[in-house]
């Protein structure tokens, strides 16, 4: 599948000239309760120095989207604060972590935090990554108009849906990152003001 090249990564940073020297064209990056792994100002403006956006994801825990609405509306809350430090645009997504086999008795739990995601931000802001079965139920229930999709889970599967694809996995600058790879023209990519 031809598309636009990016990775994801925590802990260990790459930097944005081993990026662009690998030929990525975007970084997912966190925002969370733990700063070490999160997106700074200074590492976006790294990236988009060398043409790489970044795109944003909140995880606490891999099960946090069990959390319901109240779960979903203070982790929404807290990524908006993050992403506003950050400079990113307004309008843009912040994908929420389904990061675990989710089952189908666990959706309405997930589709509840998603709601309270996008009671504060806008439906129109709320993204999903998780395995085919979460984002497909997201989607399909319209909960999310953002999907990021792991081949965890996924048996095989892929929502056509979604605007990232994670894949295998790859050293970039001493840093272990996952590949991804965007599917549409807007994935939810942004580049902070300078």
């Amino acid at each position: 599948m031809s598309g636009i090249p990016g990775v994801d990564y925590a802990w260990t940073h790459p930097g944005g000239a081993a990026l662009k020297a690998a030929g990525k064209k975007f970084a997912c990056r966190y925002l969370s309760d733990d700063r070490s792994k999160n997106l700074d100002k200074a590492e976006a403006n790294d990236l988009t120095s060398h043409g790489v956006a970044c795109v944003v994801v909140w995880e606490s825990t891999g099960d946090r989207a069990l959390s319901g609405r109240k779960g979903g509306e203070a982790d929404a809350r807290a990524a908006q604060a993050q992403a506003d430090e950050l400079g990113m645009p307004e309008g843009r997504p912040i994908y929420f972590a389904v990061d675990f086999d989710a089952t189908p008795g666990q959706q309405d739990e997930i589709n509840a935090y998603l709601d309270g995601a996008a009671g504060v931000l806008g439906r129109g802001r709320v993204g999903i990554y998780g395995g085919y079965y979460p984002v497909k139920r997201a989607l399909d229930a319209k909960k999310a108009g953002w999907a990021w999709q792991t081949p965890a889970w996924s048996g095989g599967k892929w929502d056509d849906r979604a605007q990232i694809r994670q894949g295998a996995q790859q050293t970039i600058g001493g840093a272990g990152c996952d590949l991804n790879t965007a599917t549409a023209d807007d994935y939810g990519q942004w580049n902070p003001p300078h």
